[in-house]
């Protein structure tokens, strides 16, 4: 296990936030990451779509306006 250097601030939050859900700063800070690891996959599964199936949609919907609205 790494220690991470965190802003006192920071800390404080992550504290108080713990120790209103009833858990402890770790796990706490983990459940976060596990959250932002999961968000960033989605994320890019997304991208990856969008960039696959972009050419199919512009064929059936026409080409993408300003404001991300089909033609």
């Amino acid at each position: 296990m790494a220690n991470i250097e965190v802003p006192d601030d920071a800390y404080a939050a992550y504290e108080a936030e713990a120790q209103r859900t009833g858990t402890t700063v770790p796990e706490l800070v983990g459940q976060v990451l596990a959250h932002d690891a999961g968000r960033r996959r989605f994320l890019t599964a997304a991208r990856g779509f969008a960039t696959a199936w972009a050419p199919t949609f512009a064929e059936e919907f026409g080409p993408v306006r300003s404001g991300g609205a089909a033609a």
